[in-house]
């Protein structure tokens, strides 16, 4: 028994190294500067996407953040998601695959159901690079946990969980 309390010590302590912090501060990160609804305006063309529940991806303006809460109301029209500062990434493009992991949502057109939209995206901004979701439609609207996953080659670096709530009307 005391060997494998031995062991574990010897572990936490090599991890707790100079060596082993150098390789871990060097690592890119992502960091969530902000989350929430925000106030936003759709801009450019619809880009089609079968891994997206709307079946198309819209570039937007963001003009702020309305409230910071992990909590939206599930309301057409309104948007949510995070604002992301990148870190220690490598010069040049970085290529980041966006992940939400949301209630079932079936596209009325199609008969298809979702309960992963997912994408992929080059980026050359390293700070306030927002990311959302927008209810733009009633059938995109489901109660549950919503959770943006932010993955950088294979590896989840920012996760971000909401709460939509649908509100009786």
């Amino acid at each position: 028994m005391k060997l494998s309390h031995l062991l574990v010590l010897f572990a936490v302590a090599a991890a707790a190294t100079p060596a082993a912090q150098a390789l871990t501060a060097a690592e890119p990160t992502v960091r969530i500067v902000s989350y929430g609804r925000y106030d936003t305006q759709l801009i450019g063309t619809a880009e089609k996407n079968d891994r997206f529940a709307g079946g198309e991806i819209r570039t937007v303006r963001v003009r702020g953040l309305i409230e910071q809460t992990d909590e939206i109301a599930g309301i057409r029209d309104v948007s949510f998601g995070v604002t992301l500062k990148f870190e220690r990434f490598p010069p040049g493009p970085i290529d980041l695959t966006i992940r939400v992991l949301h209630p079932p949502l079936t596209n009325p057109v199609t008969g298809r159901t979702l309960t992963v939209t997912e994408y992929e995206r080059s980026l050359t901004a390293r700070e306030d690079a927002y990311f959302g979701f927008d209810f733009g439609q009633d059938w995109l609207i489901a109660e549950g946990a919503w959770t943006y996953q932010f993955v950088y080659k294979g590896r989840v670096v920012a996760e971000k969980t909401f709460k939509v709530v649908v509100p009786l009307n």
